[in-house]
């Protein structure tokens, strides 16, 4: 499988701090990959350098056989990166729709199939029945599928996912879960972050374990989930020993 998306020996250091230390991952195109470990994992930090948000200290990042190291955040979209984010960043005063062609207006400069574009991504998503809704009415659940939403009017071919199925009731999150696998159904590769194991697990065709920035294991998720150094970062060391 042809990796779609490379880090190779990415360092960020923010003064002392190591957030991300010598972490090389790729993403095949077609998975979806799961990148995962506890709270100050350094995940949040790593997707940011993927999107673009910010240089890595060190290391680079190809894109599609291409270094995107250097290139901004805009571009990265220009060339195929959507992302979502763990806070959700719609525009509240706006409709659902016109949320969505924001996103589709990096394709389409034509607002007309912009907005063409954006009823599509809508219906696809599942919120074609709130379209004309301010996006301050919708609630939790449904502003976090907006946020997916408009990323995939960007026509991305990575889409980065962060904690879209955290803090949903488990009936939202299955739904969430089906949506993130009619993506990829749809062409599309998924790298998505998430602390909360259990939803995330038995979605991914591979699972990356971050902890204190450098990366811990990688495997299938069976076997990541029942790796000792996986369950110690977890749960403690104490859990470790009686598992």
């Amino acid at each position: 499988m042809t990796a779609l998306l490379e880090t190779r020996g990415v360092w960020q250091r923010f003064g002392g701090l190591v957030a991300n230390s010598d972490v090389s991952i790729s993403v095949g195109r077609g998975e979806i990959v799961g990148l995962i470990g506890p709270n100050g994992a350094g995940k949040s930090t790593l997707f940011n350098l993927i999107a673009g948000v910010l240089p890595p200290t060190q290391g680079s990042i190809w894109f599609d056989g291409e270094d995107v190291t250097r290139m901004p955040a805009a571009e990265r979209c220009q060339r195929g990166v959507g992302r979502t984010f763990q806070v959700v960043k719609s525009f509240e005063t706006m409709t659902v729709v016109d949320n969505v062609i924001v996103g589709a207006l990096v394709r389409n400069t034509v607002m007309r199939e912009a907005r063409r574009k954006a009823h599509e991504v809508l219906e696809f998503t599942g919120l074609a029945a709130r379209a004309g809704v301010l996006a301050s009415d919708l609630v939790p659940a449904e502003k976090r599928r907006l946020e997916v939403a408009r990323a995939l009017a960007t026509e991305p071919k990575l889409l980065l996912l962060d904690e879209v199925l955290t803090g949903l009731t488990p009936t939202e999150a299955q739904t969430g879960v089906a949506l993130v696998r009619k993506v990829r159904d749809a062409g599309i590769t998924v790298l998505m972050v998430e602390h909360v194991m259990e939803i995330v697990m038995p979605l991914v065709d591979r699972a990356i374990v971050l902890d204190l920035g450098k990366v811990l294991v990688e495997g299938k998720p069976a076997d990541v989930v029942r790796d000792p150094k996986v369950i110690s970062a977890y749960l403690g060391d104490r859990h470790a020993q009686s598992a």
